[in-house]
């Protein structure tokens, strides 16, 4: 049994039914082709995936610059509202109107030279240094012997 040989037809190395060269080309090509439309389907999906998405971020920044100006507008009138009161209580102490007006302009003042501090120190986050700092190491500029304020100059060797 060990000594039979085995058919030519039963050899799986035996390429009877394997396809001819010309027909693997011109499935790879249909399948490349198939490939191609479906990526290019997908791009065109994408894209409209994006443009829902812009006109949606579009009227959610409409709306929420409404309710911004309108918070804004809220918040201006109570604290004059405020800022009347203060005056009103500071006459019904006794102190006279410039007494009186004057606190109430201090506590405004006040008020804006805190808000002020405060977006200026927040508005440092705003300058993108480290995505400067990655820009400048992808794309050096060929003349850079100047060094920027946020990069440390490298060591120079004597």
């Amino acid at each position: 049994m060990a000594d039979e040989p085995i058919a030519p037809d039963s050899d799986p190395a035996t390429p009877a039914d394997a396809p001819g060269l010309g027909e693997a080309l011109h499935a790879l090509g249909d399948q490349s082709q198939q490939s191609l439309r479906a990526a290019l389907a997908t791009g065109h999906a994408l894209r409209g995936l994006l443009a829902a998405d812009l006109a949606l971020a579009k009227a959610a920044f409409g709306r929420s610059l409404v309710f911004a100006v309108t918070a804004t507008a809220l918040a201006i009138s109570t604290w004059l509202l405020l800022l009347a009161a203060l005056v009103a209580g500071l006459r019904a102490l006794g102190l006279p109107w410039a007494a009186a007006l004057l606190i109430a302009a201090a506590v405004g003042a006040t008020g804006a030279v805190l808000s002020a501090l405060a977006a200026r120190r927040s508005i440092a986050h705003a300058d993108l240094k480290a995505t400067r700092r990655q820009l400048a190491a992808l794309f050096p500029e060929p003349d850079s012997n100047t060094a920027t304020s946020d990069a440390p100059s490298p060591a120079r060797k004597s």
